[in-house]
């Protein structure tokens, strides 16, 4: 039944757009990202570490990892468990999740290149665990769950951001003029607040944890920092003067140069199959 916030709707609205990037299809989008994504984000396999250590994994376990990307945490995965399932629209991501098996020596993790939006429920077998890291990007979120759901045999366990801070308040820097839709979405609930609810209207009953992380990102110099950021948050050329300011009073000197402290919150929403609620 669906009560005075239709959370699906909000979803949709708070998301909307998401699903392309400046017109284009989100798959080319990721395809032009992967190797500068790649780079940065296995530069930190100690919070990838972290995650997979906490959903208690067995060997016998077989997971599927949504929006893998290139096996952030499928790998670590992988290392565990006793097959994974990497699915992703990207060519580019899935490229560069090859090489890392490779370059790991594992060959347990099969891939799955298509978008989760698109995939037909029948068209995968059950997993025991069903995983989604900052990868829902679908218009209908109560149909992605459903599916997710469906799918696990076990548990089901979905990370998402629970501040606005994966740019370290660039668009706010800018006076909430780099995106039109800025304004309005950070008026609207994060992320896992309408997960959660969306699940409870569904008869799912989740846990929620937040979880504070910090990282480092070090460049060699100030124009590496602006050619990275460019790429990894489409910066438009227009802009590269007010990201330039930006990133001079973020970074900080160190002895490998110059160095951004990074700090974040994030949520784990999870539930195990066997104590669920009826749906």
């Amino acid at each position: 039944m669906t009560g005075v916030i239709n959370w699906n709707e909000l979803w949709k609205v708070s998301h909307h757009n998401g699903f392309h990037h400046h017109g284009e299809d989100l798959a080319d989008h990721w395809d032009r990202r992967a190797r500068e994504f790649n780079r940065m984000v296995m530069r930190h396999k100690e919070r990838a570490e972290a995650q997979v250590s906490s959903l208690g994994l067995s060997h016998e376990d077989t997971v599927l990892d949504i929006g893998a990307g290139t096996g952030r945490l499928a790998i670590p995965m992988a290392r565990i468990a006793k097959s994974v399932t990497a699915l992703d629209q990207s060519g580019g991501m899935l490229a560069c999740l090859k090489e890392n098996m490779d370059r790991e020596g594992l060959s347990n993790i099969q891939i799955v290149q298509k978008s989760w939006q698109d995939l037909s429920p029948d068209s995968l077998p059950g997993h025991d665990v069903v995983l989604s890291s900052n990868s829902l990007g679908v218009s209908d979120l109560q149909e992605a769950l459903s599916k997710m759901d469906g799918l696990a045999k076990k548990a089901v366990y979905i990370f998402t951001f629970a501040d606005r801070k994966r740019d370290e308040g660039f668009h706010d820097f800018l006076g909430q003029k780099h995106h039109h839709h800025h304004h309005r979405a950070s008026n609207l609930p994060p992320d896992y607040i309408i997960i959660y609810n969306l699940l409870a209207e569904m008869g799912i009953l989740a846990d929620v944890k937040i979880v504070e992380w910090e990282a480092q990102e070090h460049y060699s110099s100030l124009e590496e920092a602006v050619a990275s950021w460019k790429e990894m948050h489409e910066i438009l050329p227009e802009k590269e003067p007010q990201l330039r300011e930006f990133l001079s009073q973020k970074l900080e000197k160190d002895d490998q140069g110059l160095c951004m402290h990074r700090r974040s919150k994030q949520a784990r929403i999870s539930w195990q199959k066997s104590l669920e609620g009826p749906a």
